[in-house]
């Protein structure tokens, strides 16, 4: 006996997809999967075999995500399915780690909506790690290339006074940790004075060139901790002739 034929509702008769990510099912609705991800949508529009072979339509054959992990598919889904009524009012995400994995899938499968919600998120939220650590921003903003970030941390970097960390330099990887050493190095500060004002800026500009002739040494074994010396005195001379004096200790 067949099933009866009867007409489905236009808008409240929900097709369904599943996955499979790392060992777990998940079965959701396939409508905003196909409406806010442009990947998902290309993925569904491809061809399908006979319906008993169709990938994600039931729980014998869903479609494996590969390289994803659940809790980050899960977190994916609460912030697209999410509700501010009924049961599922509470799948409101308000942790940074969450919306971490937000950017992550939605920048990965082209969630425009989400992408930006999740950006706007770690950027104002009070619980965001991102927002005084600017080599975390730095970081996020070229592995999930957010351009609005990525300048004004560059720059908060490049004009404070503390040098690059070995730790930073760990973090921001060796092209972008040199990069910006070599952006501090040409930038100086140029005195000039107004009468008896005087008036400073940063210049763009090669290293003074008398940096060139003092002995760096001691300072170069201190910070790659190699065998100091007694402290000592370092004579070394300007380019006018005059002669100065260096002490490390």
């Amino acid at each position: 006996m067949s099933a009866p034929n009867y007409p489905k509702h236009p808008e409240l008769y929900v097709d369904t997809v599943a996955f499979l990510v790392e060992s777990c099912l998940f079965r959701v609705p396939r409508k905003p999967l196909e409406e806010e991800s442009t990947v998902f949508r290309d993925m569904f529009l491809l061809p399908q075999p006979n319906t008993d072979m169709i990938e994600g339509l039931d729980d014998t054959r869903p479609v494996v995500l590969h390289g994803v992990s659940k809790d980050d598919f899960e977190c994916l889904l609460r912030a697209l399915l999410c509700r501010q009524h009924g049961e599922n009012k509470g799948l409101v995400l308000n942790l940074t780690n969450q919306w971490i994995s937000v950017l992550k899938l939605s920048t990965m499968w082209e969630f425009t909506s989400l992408r930006t919600a999740a950006i706007s998120w770690l950027d104002t939220s009070d619980a965001s790690v991102c927002r005084s650590d600017h080599v975390e921003r730095i970081i996020f903003a070229m592995q999930y290339g957010i351009k609005e970030w990525l300048l004004p941390s560059l720059l908060a970097l490049a004009q404070r006074p503390e040098p690059i960390s070995v730790e930073e330099g760990r973090r921001l990887g060796i092209e972008t940790a040199l990069k910006l050493a070599s952006v501090r190095e040409k930038l100086k500060l140029q005195v000039r004075y107004i009468g008896r004002r005087e008036i400073s800026k940063l210049v763009i500009g090669d290293r003074d060139t008398s940096a060139a002739r003092l002995d760096f040494t001691p300072m170069i074994q201190k910070v790659f901790d190699l065998q100091l010396p007694e402290p000592m005195s370092y004579e070394s001379e300007w380019p006018s002739g005059d002669r100065y004096f260096l002490h490390f200790t």
